[in-house]
């Protein structure tokens, strides 16, 4: 397929830009930036997705069959808030009004877990599935559920569009630090489930869902596989976050946040496993 990938430089867009290209697709990406690193056989494009010329005369070249957009202000406090907002917003709309426009046939939007509110307030229930309510509590979450107001907008006037709300995504290289960082502080790291994702995985959940025939317009929960510890997800819920509902929630180490919605519709299943007891084992080896 020819495929856009907004974002195409930055922390995860540079593995979906890499995961596409290794089988084979035809890929543009369009970044804010120059790109670093290449990938052999990729355009790079420099454009803003705040800027609806950049985002249609980017689609109207490359002319894709598909769209995946990562390019974001990928948590507040990198600008200040306003523009945190309104630039997110405004790429959303941007990327989907011309899809919508240029006939592509499908889009990838990258939405976050941060619109669930963890930092302020315990998971109502867990695993936590893409009916748990949205409490946004910073700018960035704010304009990311504005976007996935705009891809259901979108979505019912004909355009298929798929949400996902991931799970604190790392570059495979930062992740030994984080984890290190994370179970030293069990308690201030609950806003993430005690959960990692790897850059890796999300690139290749975003394969799948482009290369099946046909799936579902809507909001997808997309997770790492365990929880960081190698211990009961159920304990640690009961010790840090005692406000959950756990009725629903099974025994082992599987993350608290659920992918079972990706997993049944497109086989999203993460390949790339972080936690104490292995830092990083690879399941498809």
């Amino acid at each position: 397929m020819r495929i856009v990938v907004t974002g195409g430089s930055g922390r995860v867009g540079k593995f979906v830009v890499a995961e596409l290209a290794a089988v084979g697709h035809e890929v543009t990406s369009l970044d804010l930036a120059p790109a670093p690193e290449r990938v052999g056989g990729v355009r790079y494009m420099v454009g803003n997705v705040s800027h609806p010329q950049d985002v249609y005369g980017t689609l109207a070249y490359a002319w894709p069959e598909a769209v995946v957009h990562m390019a974001a202000w990928s948590d507040p406090g990198i600008v200040p808030d306003a523009r945190t907002y309104a630039d997110n917003v405004a790429g959303h709309f941007n990327v989907l009004d011309a899809s919508n426009a240029l006939g592509v046939g499908r889009v990838i939007l990258a939405s976050s877990a941060q619109v669930y509110g963890f930092a302020a307030h315990d998971p109502q229930f867990a695993p936590v599935t893409e009916d748990h309510p949205l409490r946004p509590q910073n700018s960035y979450a704010l304009s990311k559920i504005a976007g996935e107001g705009a891809a259901d907008y979108f979505a019912r006037r004909g355009l298929n569009v798929l949400t996902f709300r991931i799970m604190g995504v790392r570059a495979p290289q930062d992740l030994d630090a984080e984890i290190e960082r994370a179970l030293d502080d069990p308690q201030g790291d609950r806003f993430l489930l005690w959960t990692r994702t790897d850059a890796r995985d999300i690139a290749i959940g975003c394969r799948q869902a482009l290369e099946i025939e046909t799936v579902e317009s809507g909001v997808y929960n997309l997770s790492g596989a365990e929880n960081l510890h190698g211990c009961e997800t159920r304990d640690l819920f009961e010790r840090f976050s005692p406000a959950t509902d756990l009725s629903r929630l099974l025994g082992g180490t599987a993350s608290g946040f659920c992918s079972g919605k990706a997993r049944k519709t497109f086989g999203y299943e993460p390949r790339f496993v972080w936690s104490k007891t292995q830092r990083h084992h690879d399941l498809s080896a």
